[in-house]
């Protein structure tokens, strides 16, 4: 595929919330990416020594972001939420993913959740594109 090809195909970039409405670790954000639900999550300052480091966004000093389709990689059924233990459960067949770096925890899902691009634009958050 070209790039111009690819440009054609690939989402517009997509406001999702102002950063200074994320006021605490675990705030979350719906929204749709590409026509399916999407999560952006607050997360905890990453070991930078650990995978997920290079998966989640410094958006300002101190505020640290992660965003994912909400499709089980399983079966596609739409993940919940992080629940009190910081997963993100399957409904359809239980399958769980970190609500930090989207790895799986629990099958029958055996692929991480799929990621997003963000940036910060000016004070606003945007998915940009699908990592």
């Amino acid at each position: 595929m070209t790039a111009l090809a690819a440009a054609q195909t690939a989402p517009a970039a997509v406001k999702i919330v102002a950063l200074e409405t994320l006021k605490a670790e675990w705030d979350v954000k719906q929204f749709t990416w590409d026509g399916a639900p999407a999560l952006l999550v607050r997360v905890p300052a990453p070991d930078a020594k650990t995978v997920e480091a290079k998966t989640v966004v410094e958006a300002a000093k101190g505020v640290f972001l992660r965003s994912y389709s909400m499709s089980c990689t399983h079966s596609g059924c739409p993940v919940d939420v992080p629940n009190k233990d910081k997963l993100l459960v399957c409904p359809c067949h239980a399958s769980s993913f970190n609500a930090v770096d989207g790895s799986v925890k629990a099958g029958p899902a055996r692929r991480p959740l799929k990621g997003l691009k963000l940036e910060l634009r000016g004070a606003d958050v945007f998915a940009v594109a699908a990592l």
